[in-house]
Order: C-alpha cells, then sequence, then structure tokens
C-alpha cells in the first residue's frame, strides 16, 4: 500500500521502483457506470492495490483467477478516467470538459478510494480553473451535495463566494450562496464562520492553493503539473 512519501512524490510508472509493480503484474478490467453509460479500464491489479486502500480491500478478498472484473456501478465514468491518468502518470487531464464538475466528482471519488494525491491533483485543477472563471451554482449545489462537512473541497467554495462578494461579481456571489442554502443547511453557517474569520479582507483563494490540500504543496503540485 502507498506510503505517504509515496503519495507526495508520485509521478505514475515514470521510474524503475514503480515499473516493478507491473512486472508479472495481474490484469482486472473495471467497470464503471451503468448500461449505456458504462466503461471499461483494463488495468494492472498491484498499481490499484498499491496505491488505493480501497481497492487492496476489495481485491484482496477473492483471488486473482476468480475475480477478473471489478463492478462500480454507482461511480462516474469520466471521474473514474481520471484516476486512471493519474494512477499511471501521477498527472491529470485539464480539458475544459472536465471542469469543474467531473473534477469535483472525481475529488469525491478519491475519498472513496482513499487516494488524498489524486484529491489533491484535482483539487489544483479546480483552482487554477477558477482563476479565471467564476463559481457557478450548479458547482456548488454538486459540492454540497457530494462533499463531508469541513472538508478542503467545500472550504474552497465558500472561500470563493467570500472573495467573490468583494470583486465585481458580487452579483454572481450572491446566486451562487442561494444555490448553496438550497443545496444544504450547512451553507449559511459555514458561509457566516468564513464572514465572520475575515471581515472586509478575505483572502483570494486561488492564492492560498495548499491550504485546501491534503498531502501536497500548491506551488510543487503547478510545477509538476507545467
Amino acid at each position: 500500500m502507498a506510503t505517504a512519501k509515496d503519495q507526495n512524490n508520485y509521478r505514475g510508472v515514470a521510474d524503475e521502483e514503480r515499473i516493478l509493480l507491473l512486472q508479472d503484474a495481474g490484469i482486472i478490467t473495471v467497470r464503471v457506470g451503468i448500461e449505456k453509460a458504462t466503461r471499461s479500464w483494463t488495468l494492472h491489479r498491484e498499481l490499484l492495490m498499491h496505491h488505493s486502500p480501497f481497492f487492496a480491500t476489495a481485491l484482496s478478498r477473492s483471488f486473482p483467477e476468480v475475480l477478473n472484473t471489478f463492478e462500480l456501478p454507482g461511480d462516474h465514468p469520466g471521474a473514474f478516467t481520471l484516476f486512471v491518468q493519474w494512477l499511471y502518470t501521477g498527472e491529470t487531464d485539464d480539458q475544459p470538459d472536465t471542469l469543474p464538475g467531473v473534477a469535483c466528482i472525481a475529488w469525491d471519488l478519491g475519498a472513496k478510494f482513499q487516494c488524498p494525491a489524486f484529491q489533491d491533483r484535482v483539487m489544483c485543477q479546480l483552482i487554477d480553473y477558477h482563476k479565471t472563471a467564476f463559481l457557478k451554482e450548479d458547482s456548488m449545489r454538486l459540492i454540497y451535495r457530494i462533499s463531508p462537512p469541513g472538508s478542503e473541497l467545500r472550504n474552497f467554495a465558500v472561500d470563493q463566494v467570500c472573495w467573490d462578494r468583494t470583486m465585481e461579481n458580487r452579483e454572481n456571489a450572491q446566486q451562487v450562496g442561494a444555490a448553496g442554502v438550497m443545496a444544504a443547511k450547512d451553507f449559511n453557517r459555514d458561509l457566516l464562520e468564513r464572514l465572520l474569520e475575515y471581515g472586509n479582507e478575505p483572502e483570494d483563494p486561488c492564492e492560498e492553493g495548499s491550504v485546501y490540500l491534503k498531502v501536497l504543496d500548491y506551488a510543487v503540485c503547478r510545477v509538476d503539473s507545467s
């Protein structure tokens, strides 16, 4: 299973140590989604188990020759695509069609798989995206639906609303705030706590990236992705 050091320095399988994980590795098909939305990946069993406690537990319950296919019917194929990219390269695709919705879902998927470094890579994508794009109502609803109270993802969303309130996009901040109220009763509490903390001088969350990460440093994360 991956150690904290592995998580911090993960560069995919592009070095000798991690290439060894693929040597004589078992192969498993992972099917994600349901019905017509289902997508399948053929992946290295040992690589999955090494980096994800979730897969280490799930796949160790059956012998390799017995379990050839693993089903994830309740998960999002697009989000799992980002996980596979990270698993093999240490990076995630930052194409516009993955942001921000699929990236938010991928962050939640990383929590399920117990992969904090993957969550951080996705969070870096979200932070960079919102440097030039305001947080939208549907993003706020999604974030409050899938993330737990006090999570880095929620904190980033609330901080972004606080920041937008001080900028020229105040109207959008009000709309997003209303979406937060409709999505979860926790939003008002979270927003009030942040406003009391910041007063009239909130910080730009896109400049404070590391506070929303679990194991990576934001500056290093962006250098690695450039």
